[in-house]
């Protein structure tokens, strides 16, 4: 999938997803501090929605991280580690740490929750592509759940079925203060 769509299904997942993974950190904040907060939340999803594609010197975050970028990529083909269960168990052993931490616990928790969301995603995303991932790495062995290829016509209307996703959650979500 395209960077494009990885975004765009960050996206949609962060705005699905905060009521039910984060709501309890902003429950008893005013309307101006909730928004901030799902703002902050949706911005992380959209970053760990392309966090996997670290692996690629050439991606987005790959240029934003060029000295990580380039160590991963130099020790990992693309879409094997970064692309494996075992990535989103590193995001869960990092959330693991926040009730240790003395300051920030909530922002902590609110950023690796992001991250660990659209990374999922992605990695789901890219089962559904030719290419494949090796989801269970270090056993090389790419696994896909479909055939659609990278930027071809079955991605468009992936990114359709998001687009109308996020438009048909946000009028309903907003629909109550229209009444």
């Amino acid at each position: 999938m395209t960077t494009t769509t990885h975004q765009r299904a960050g996206l949609v997942f962060g705005v699905v997803t905060q009521q039910y993974l984060i709501a309890h950190l902003y429950s008893h904040a005013n309307a101006a501090s909730q928004l901030f907060i799902i703002t902050l939340y949706c911005t992380a999803t959209i970053i760990g929605s392309t966090l996997p594609d670290i692996d690629l010197k050439n991606s987005q975050i790959g240029s934003l991280f060029p000295v990580t970028s380039t160590f991963i990529s130099t020790h990992f083909k693309h879409r094997t580690l970064t692309h494996s269960l075992l990535s989103i168990f590193l995001f869960l052993l990092l959330l693991s740490y926040a009730p240790y931490l003395n300051i920030g616990q909530d922002f902590y928790t609110l950023l690796i929750t992001g991250l660990l969301v659209e990374h999922s995603s992605h990695i789901f995303l890219d089962l559904l592509t030719t290419q494949g991932v090796c989801l269970f790495y270090p056993w090389k062995k790419k696994i896909r759940i479909a055939n659609f290829k990278t930027g071809a016509k079955g991605e468009g209307v992936i990114n359709g079925i998001l687009f109308l996703t996020l438009f048909t959650y946000l009028l309903i979500k907003l629909s109550p203060y229209y009444e």
